[in-house]
């Protein structure tokens, strides 16, 4: 009988941020990483995307207790620091792509622009220096604290977590691309310079490929998914396996929601995923995935922060650990 359901984990900036000019970016250190994994090795078989992929699909759960490993937004630091670990171990994992960041030019997404610049100025700065463009677009924003999009932010604190909901589900993103944009330019530099060394190469892509990484599509350019409307989902959402294909060799592509919570996707995106032929999606609800139960649009993970690193004794459920990298 299997029984056993499947513990995914998502990463996101895995460096040792006192070495670079950002030591406030929220990551997991190289060490903890691998002691992560030691970790996880020594109580689940970690599978590979195909693997997990092939049980979801055809609804038969595993007979052992297993993990899937999973990092979202295609960073170098995947590359660098996480591929040749996982490669030495034959371990495998997903990793999440958005669109724009790929190609000759890639784009800085606004989410990263966020975080290298509340490094840099500290939040309250930042927190002024936004409120000061804002006012100069003429754009007035709420005063209420965000209600069901407070567990996204569970790891920030003030003023971190008003700028965050501000900046990303308040005002207009013509004026948060504006805002943010020139803010970089301002204090830290040239953005698609930047996003040059940030994100993951074509080359860097298909060498982990080749190397037995799976990779999944992450929207083009990291939205809120449900702030849009159906046709402007599909826009983020329609190239996906067609690029991953491209990029990988791969016929079956997943998803990854950005932000995670169930409120930042709804049925629209739901039905645009299947008609543009997703073979699964992940959002971030915090539990181990049922397989034969779960919507495989609607796969649960935890984050890094939710699991064990190296003797400490935080489990999987335990609800007080996040990277809030949002």
């Amino acid at each position: 009988m299997t029984s056993h359901g499947c513990t995914v984990i998502f990463y996101h900036y895995v460096r040792d941020v006192e070495r670079t000019p950002f030591p406030g970016i929220k990551a997991l250190s190289v060490a903890d990483f691998a002691a992560q994994i030691d970790w996880l090795q020594a109580r689940f078989e970690i599978i590979d995307g195909a693997t997990f992929e092939r049980a979801v699909i055809g609804q038969s759960g595993f007979d052992r207790p297993t993990a899937l490993l999973t990092f979202d937004d295609g960073f170098v630091d995947h590359y660098e620091r996480c591929f040749p670990l996982l490669r030495s171990r034959g371990l495998g994992g997903i990793f999440f792509l958005s669109g724009a960041t790929l190609g000759p030019r890639p784009v800085l997404l606004n989410v990263h622009k966020t975080h290298f610049l509340l490094s840099r100025l500290g939040g309250d700065q930042f927190a002024t220096e936004v409120s000061a463009a804002i006012e100069e677009e003429g754009v007035t924003v709420s005063q209420g604290r965000g209600g069901e999009r407070e567990g996204v932010y569970r790891y920030d604190e003030a003023p971190d977590v008003r700028i965050k909901q501000v900046l990303n589900y308040e005002i207009p993103y013509a004026v948060a691309d504006r805002t943010l944009s020139t803010l970089f330019e301002r204090h830290i530099g040239e953005t698609e310079a930047f996003a040059r060394e940030l994100y993951l190469s074509g080359g860097q892509v298909r060498e982990m490929a080749k190397g037995g990484m799976t990779f999944g599509f992450h929207t083009e350019t990291h939205p809120v998914l449900s702030r849009l409307d159906r046709e402007r989902q599909r826009a983020e959402l329609h190239n996906g396996p067609a690029t991953i294909g491209h990029l990988t060799g791969q016929h079956g592509v997943s998803f990854c929601y950005p932000y995670g919570l169930a409120h930042t996707y709804n049925s629209d995106t739901l039905s645009v995923l299947e008609e543009c032929g997703y073979t699964m999606a992940f959002n971030t609800a915090r539990r181990d995935v049922v397989i034969g139960q779960d919507q495989r649009y609607e796969l649960p993970r935890f984050d890094t922060r939710d699991v064990a690193i190296g003797d400490s004794a935080v489990r999987p459920s335990d609800p007080h650990h996040s990277m809030g990298l949002v």
